[in-house]
């Protein structure tokens, strides 16, 4: 994960108090910029998660706000994922790296909250929950439709994204925690804890930020495949029903299977290898240039799901289209109902999957 990353910047930067400790007063100061390639990179990830999402949210939350009656769970949700990765996107644009800090409630609020990447990691969470709901959204509304159409509600929708914000606001409070100022020599520092509670945290990481979101989403997947495969098997003798639910089948899974999967490509290298280093089995692990480029890979998910949304959904192109065209006539669904939307008409039982 970054905090691989930033416990090797923590050492760079921290190391040298000697000379800080001589100043008589500390102020604000930063150090002169250094365009490193991996800053360079981290530039254009965050410009491009910046457009992208900021795209997707103006798409979606435009369209919706035309319709009434309909909960859209699912468009809210893909919604609340792009304002997650929209911040994240931010946060990852670089800035110079602070030299000194005075003795102060904002010096204090600046090393917990920025230095120590505590709102990057609150609304990386918050990506990768919202990911699991898109999941179980999808789910609940595939195999058990009935239930979905009667429960789920804006309201309810709007609850669980409150709850998802909060949620992911705690689960990340240990760097709160273990991000301080230094006032004598005026310096963020790290505040290593015992290598007990190091190996404790380096677990906990990867659980809640990889192990459970990857095995709900996988299981969500999987169960929407089955219940859609079921119900393709009861219609085989109706070839224009087959053909419907064939493309229900592919239509629905595609864009959130691709999309969980490319979390997966972009995380799990980083995860895994954080986490063999919190165990102590790779020391060498963030002082290498492996450590960088698994840290890229992993921050490219914040800008690459627009990118999907656009190759691999027709309805949100065309969306794109009426945006950018200022056509805003089309009140339907973006992302919601797939299935639904390809549904066989009784006067035209042929489908055009194309």
């Amino acid at each position: 994960m970054l905090t691989a990353s930033y416990e090797l910047d923590a050492e760079e930067k921290y190391s040298d108090f000697s000379s800080a400790a001589e100043q008589p007063l500390v102020t604000w100061s930063w150090e002169v910029m250094t365009w490193s390639s991996y800053v360079i990179c981290e530039l254009v990830i965050a410009i491009l998660g910046i457009a992208g999402n900021a795209l997707v949210i103006a798409v979606v939350f435009g369209r919706r706000s035309k319709t009434r009656g309909k909960s859209r769970s699912m468009d809210i949700f893909v919604g609340n994922l792009a304002i997650a990765d929209f911040l994240t996107s931010i946060l990852l644009i670089p800035y110079p790296n602070i030299k000194s800090i005075p003795n102060s409630w904002a010096g204090a609020l600046y090393c917990k909250v920025l230095e120590g990447e505590y709102l990057m990691w609150t609304t990386i969470t918050a990506s990768i929950y919202s990911l699991v709901a898109v999941s179980f959204d999808r789910f609940f509304a595939v195999v058990y439709p009935i239930h979905f159409k009667r429960l789920v509600n804006r309201r309810l929708v709007n609850i669980i994204i409150c709850l998802l914000w909060a949620v992911s606001c705690i689960l990340m409070v240990q760097i709160i925690l273990t991000n301080t100022t230094d006032v004598v020599v005026g310096k963020c520092v790290y505040q290593r804890p015992p290598r007990i509670l190091e190996v404790v945290y380096g677990i906990y990481i990867f659980v809640i930020l990889f192990t459970i979101p990857t095995a709900l989403m996988i299981g969500t997947q999987t169960a929407i495949a089955r219940s859609l495969r079921r119900e393709a098997a009861r219609f085989v003798s109706n070839e224009s029903t087959a053909s419907f639910h064939n493309v229900a089948r592919s239509r629905v899974l595609t864009l959130t299977l691709t999309v969980v999967l490319i979390y997966v490509i972009c995380w799990a290298p980083d995860q895994i290898a954080y986490f063999t280093f919190n165990l102590g089995l790779t020391p060498s692990f963030v002082r290498s240039p492996f450590a960088r480029f698994l840290v890229a890979l992993a921050i490219c998910n914040s800008c690459v799901n627009p990118i999907v949304y656009t190759l691999r959904h027709q309805q949100f192109r065309e969306a794109v289209k009426d945006f950018f065209m200022n056509r805003g006539k089309r009140n339907t669904p973006i992302f919601e109902d797939l299935e639904s939307q390809y549904r066989p008409e009784k006067s035209n039982p042929r489908i055009n999957i194309a």
